[in-house]
């Protein structure tokens, strides 16, 4: 007779402690390096003028919010004009997505891009 080995796995609970710094850091250089998408920048009301974020102040760019367990995250950009709008902010979202999945795993259910203004470039 054969010897049969069976696999057992391990179930580990691990709580992480990520800050919204660090999760505001890394999708602003992923912004950055995303074509069209010229900076984070605050939500604003109309009235307001845009400003572009520096790398310190990324975090006033995104807000998280935690819904079932899991993390939304919402980011307020300012595109490049002669772009296509519609498809910067669909590849930005999955480009953030992909990014903070690869680093966080499955916290973060949904990525929305706000589009705040279009610039000239």
């Amino acid at each position: 007779m054969a010897n049969e080995v069976k696999n057992q796995e391990k179930s580990v609970s691990v709580n992480v402690k990520i800050s919204l710094e660090e999760i505001a850091n890394l999708i602003g250089e992923t912004c950055a390096e995303s074509y069209g998408v010229i900076g984070l920048t605050e939500s604003k009301s109309l009235k307001e003028k845009v400003i572009i974020l520096t790398k310190k102040n990324y975090v006033k760019g995104v807000n998280v919010t935690k819904e079932l367990g899991k993390f939304n995250v919402d980011i307020h950009v300012v595109v490049a004009s002669g772009v296509k709008i519609t498809e910067i902010a669909s590849e930005l979202s999955k480009r953030v997505t992909y990014v903070l999945k690869k680093k966080y795993g499955e916290l973060f259910k949904k990525v929305n891009v706000y589009v705040e203004e279009i610039r000239e470039i």
